[in-house]
Formats: structure tokens, sequence, C-alpha cells
């Protein structure tokens, strides 16, 4: 399954340096707290206001925190006494904003601390939800909503629902969710192009043998020039500027030549000589990702497909090799490099399209090749030209300066031309590399610009919450209840089916499929909703309604595993098994906290809650909900 962990300066919200001053504490505490990670929120919320700081906002925030996806029931009796003695001492705080939210906490707390539902009382505490602050009072409902009970809740439900509804896909959720779970892409790298490998040594015989047949050209045009044979020393300047056209000319011809067997031997490695990569390494997973878009961009017509597949084989088989080589200094995950395979893969597809071939084999133009052949048989009658006309002025210096020509002539085609058409192949070689970083960069700036607007993970967590009210109103319409028929819930958020994952540091898993389980506890039993979640397009498929009494639930299990992956097991007596994995495994970066990502998994899948409320009645049924077992359980 892919997956995505976000580093970088853009996502460390969650990381908490260990010399933080109080101000830095209560701001990674509220994005701990928005986020859903409470039980690190209320550490840091802790520290926060024993040094004193805001402690009205603070204060606030604190007693959200404290209660945040709990009840009343679950805290113990040290915990009861601490949000007394807290409540107590922020209430006594002079009046601020936040005073009239902390006064309707203090008003939650007093009637959670029985069971009996008061319908008298639920019209005053609306009442002064109503007066507060459109923020301070979304803030309460939300992180209280299991203080919120019977005639209370069945009044505020109906708003929330609504407001869920409207927050659901609110910032342009439908186009931004899939950009949290693509990785930030890694800049683009390509080999380096193979430099020309002439030697010092060839260098300087390749030097000595121009310098000596210039001497001797020069030579053989003194002899014309004291002749005074003005149509000699023409031809001759005529031999020079053909001679040096000819090796040029030539070494153009031997690159391409020596190009085309390195093209033609590759192609044969590639088809022929290619041993599988290792399975789940780094080339395996690219190799995987050049397939998949290959078959994406593949036509759909038959002939046409298997034809782009012949064609985009061998030179798909280059770039993957060449990528290979490139990152594996520094190795990278396969999601970081994903968005150049698929550029490469879309440009191969487009220029198939227009009919531009995909491995262009180097070929010797036949221009080129009769070019040279004239420029070196002119050269010669030239040099022939010459030769005869200084013979006749001095036959010894003419024939000594003929044989300095045709050795050092020798030499530097031999060495000359191996040299210039090395410099000709890597300037080749250079000059596609720079078309195609060009090309690259461009894409890796224009797909940067595409996910500058990844939401963030308090953005998830908001959009889920809206998810996940949604759903209990629709368990709620399926079964007929109300919330003063519901005696305890539970919510269970397991990763569906295929999908991929992502995180930011000391973040908690997010999923692009969920498996949502409802857990409504009534009067008659246990009523169990089951579906799955397109978190993307925040749409719920596949609803599957379970129903069963107190005394047909035989025991709940969660197994913490070797990677810490966690699996919950709900047993009924009737021999069937509700088995849920609700966390992956997997090991924290360096510079994440364990303790953090450990609470991460039990406060966001709501994994705590349901062991809270599903433990007691797997431990005394129907009698949990009488009293003493049921404030016992904690």
């Amino acid at each position: 399954m892919a997956e995505t962990i976000h580093g970088g300066v853009q996502n460390n919200y969650y990381q908490v340096p260990p010399d933080a001053t109080p101000r830095e504490k209560f701001e990674a505490a509220l994005k701990f707290l928005a986020s859903e990670q409470v039980t690190t929120a209320r550490k840091l919320l802790d520290e926060v206001l024993v040094h004193g700081h805001d402690p009205g906002r603070t204060g606030f925030y604190w007693l959200l925190a404290f209660f945040s996806g709990r009840t009343y029931w679950e805290l113990s009796p040290a915990e009861r006494n601490q949000v007394t003695a807290t409540l107590k001492r922020v209430v006594d705080l002079p009046d601020d904003e936040w005073s009239p939210g902390i006064r309707v906490v203090q008003r939650l707390f007093a009637a959670a601390q029985t069971r009996e539902d008061d319908p008298s009382a639920a019209p005053g505490l609306m009442a002064d939800l109503d007066r507060l602050r459109p923020g301070v009072r979304e803030l309460i409902t939300r992180h209280l909503d299991r203080m919120l009970q019977g005639s209370l809740k069945d009044g505020l439900w109906q708003r929330e629902v609504e407001k869920a509804g409207r927050d659901q896909m609110a910032d342009n959720r439908r186009w931004r969710v899939w950009k949290f779970f693509e990785a930030d892409p890694k800049p683009p790298r390509m080999l380096e192009v193979r430099a020309a490998t002439a030697s010092i040594e060839e260098r300087i015989l390749a030097s000595t043998a121009a310098v000596i047949l210039v001497g001797a050209c020069g030579t053989l045009g003194w002899l014309v020039q004291r002749r005074g044979d003005t149509a000699a020393i023409v031809v001759l300047l005529c031999a020079v500027v053909l001679g040096s056209l000819g090796v040029h000319h030539g070494a153009k011809w031997r690159s391409l030549a020596e190009r085309q067997r390195d093209h033609d031997q590759q192609r044969r490695s590639i088809r022929f000589g290619r041993a599988a990569p290792r399975r789940g390494g780094f080339a395996d997973q690219v190799n995987r990702l050049y397939t998949r878009y290959s078959q994406r961009c593949a036509p759909e017509d038959g002939p046409e497909r298997a034809a782009w597949f012949a064609d985009s084989f061998i030179p798909m088989c280059r770039l993957r090799d060449d990528l290979v080589e490139a990152y594996r200094e520094k190795p990278v995950g396969t999601d970081r490099v994903k968005w150049l395979i698929r550029f490469q893969v879309k440009d191969m597809r487009r220029r198939w399209a227009d009919g531009e071939p995909l491995d262009p084999r180097p070929t010797v133009p036949m221009r080129l090749r009769a070019g040279t052949a004239a420029c070196a048989a002119a050269t010669l009658i030239c040099a022939l030209w010459v030769f005869q006309s200084a013979l006749r002025q001095d036959v010894l210096r003419a024939v000594g300066a003929l044989l300095l020509v045709l050795l050092a002539g020798t030499v530097l085609v031999a060495v000359g031309l191996r040299i210039l058409a090395d410099r000709e192949r890597a300037d080749a070689e250079r000059r596609v590399r720079d078309q195609r970083m060009d090309s690259y960069r461009t894409e890796y700036q224009r797909w940067r610009d595409r996910l500058s607007d990844r939401p963030t993970d308090m953005e998830m967590a908001r959009w889920l919450e809206c998810d996940r009210r949604i759903l209990l109103d629709r368990a709620l319409r399926g079964y007929k209840l109300k919330w003063s028929d519901v005696e305890a819930y539970a919510c269970l958020e397991a990763r569906g089916p295929g999908g991929r994952r992502a995180r930011v540091k000391n973040g908690p898993w997010r999923y692009t499929r969920y498996r949502p389980l409802v857990f409504l506890l009534t009067a008659d039993g246990v009523r169990q909703l089951t579906t799955e979640l397109d978190f993307e397009r925040g749409t719920f498929h596949h609803p599957e309604r379970t129903n069963y009494r107190y005394h047909a639930v035989a025991a709940v299990r969660v197994t913490v595993r070797y990677d810490d992956a966690r699996n919950f097991r709900l047993f009924l007596v009737n021999g069937t098994d509700i088995d849920v994995d609700v966390n992956e495994g997997g090991q924290p970066e360096s510079d994440e906290d364990r303790r953090i990502l450990e609470d991460a998994v039990q406060d966001v899948t709501g994994l705590r809650h349901t062991l809270f409320v599903l433990e007691g009645v797997a431990a005394e049924g129907r009698r949990w909900w009488s009293g003493p077992a049921y404030r016992r359980a904690s």
C-alpha cells in the first residue's frame, strides 16, 4: 500500500522542541486538539496551565481537551478531582472573552454527573450555548459531544448535522484531499553526460602531429612561393581548408557511427540480456510505476495498444535505468519521483501519437558521407598539385615535407578524429540532456505549484469529523432512534480496502478510504452500522447493519503486533467475529515521538472510547448501565 510521510518546515506543526516556551506549547496543543490528538493536547496544556500563560484562554482549551471524546464516567477519581479544582480556579478568574464558554462547560460538567436526563434543564443550556460566540460554541459542541445528554443532544443534533453538511465539502475538499496523499516531489535528477575520455598522451600526440603537419605544409608553401607559382599557393590554401572541413565531417561521421553501434548494443542488452530487478527494491518499484503509467496511457484499441507497448518498451527501459542510477546515490522513495515517471510516460505518449520516433537510431546521413569523401579526395588532389610544383623547386626538401605530411596526417587522422568524435558525442548528449532537464524542471515547478494548497492535517480532521456526524445521523435515522434513546455510542475508524495513506510528522495516518464502524448502545441492545467512506468525495458505500443484544457480546480484544499495528476483534456468542485492523504498523521517523504516535492511534481512530464502552458491555452486559459497574469501567 502506498504511503507518504510529509516532512519539511511547512509540515512540522506537530513538532514540539524540548526547550519550547509556554506560548509555543500552547500553539502546538491547539493544533493537536484540532486534529483530535487530545491526549497529547492535554499533556501540553497541563504544562502551559502550570506556567500561567494567558490563564483564561488556556483554561478554556484545557477543559475542551480534558473532556474531548470522553464521558464523565470515563474519568478516574483523580481526574474528577483534578477537573473540579481546575474549574474552580478558572471560573474565579477575572471575566474575559473566554469566561462565558468556561461557565457553559461548568454547567455541562455538573449536568453530566447524573445519568438521569433532565428535560427542563435543556432549554437553559441551549440558550447559554446560543449566546456564545459562534467559534466558541462550535468548539464546545465538537469536543464535549459525549457530555451532551438526552434532550439537550436531541435539540442540538439537527443543527450540528446541518452544519456538518455545509462544511463537509468546504474549502474545495473534492479537489484538494488527493494532494495530502501526494509526496513532496524530489527535484529532477539525471546522470551526468560521460565526458570526453581523451588521455593527456593522446592530446600531446595529436597536438605534435598537428604542429608537424602545419610545418610541413608551410615548407611546401615556401618552396612554391620561391618558384613563383601563385596558382600552387592558392591550391595549397584550398587543401588546408578542404582538409580541415574533411576532418570536421569525418569526426561527425565517426561520432554518429559509434553512437549507432552503442545504440544497437543497448537495444540488444535490454531486449535479451536483462535480469529482473530485486523484488521490492527501488528498481522494482520504479519499474512497476513505469508499467502502470504505460498501461494507463495505452490506447484502448487492440492493434494500436500492442503497437504502443512495442514502440515504448525499449525507450522506457532506458528512462527507467537512467532514473534508477540517477537516484541511487541518495535513495528516495518512489512516491517522490512518481511525478517524473508520469511526465516521462505522458510525454512519450504525446510524441508517439504525433508520429515522432520514440527511440531514433543514430544514422550517418548520405550527404555527410559524400561530403567527407569529396573533401578527402579534393584535399589529396590539391596536395599532389602542390607537391609536384614544390618538387621542381627542391626535390630533397619537397620529398621530406611530403613524408612529414603523410606521417603527421596519418597520426592526426587516427588520433585526432577519435578525440574530435568523442567531443562531438559528448556535446550532442549534453544538448539532449539539457533539453530534457529544462522540460523536467518546468514540470517539477508546475507540480509543486499544483500541490501548494495541500490541506493541513487539521483540515483533514475537520472533514473527517463532518463525515462522522453525517454517518451518525444516518445510523440514527436508519434505526429510527433519537439521541435520548441512545445510552452511549462509539465510532471506530479503520483503513478501508485499497487506497493510500499519508501523515505528517507526529501526526496520525489519514486514508483515502475508511471503514467506519458505529456502535449505538440502546435499551434493547447494540445497533452496529459498518460502511466504507470514500474520503476524497465524502461518500459512503456498502452499508451493513447488524443488531445484537448485550448478552451476545462475548469478548473484546485488541492485539498490538511487533510493528505497533493494532487489530480490534469483537467476539459474539454465536461464533461471529468482527475483525478490524485499526492501525497498520510502521516505525516512527528519527525525529518523531513514539508516545505521541501511540496516543494518536487510540484518539483519532476512536479505539480508546470504543474499548471503554464494549469492554464494559462484554464484562457486565446490560447491567453495566445500572450504575456502579459503569462507573467502575474506567
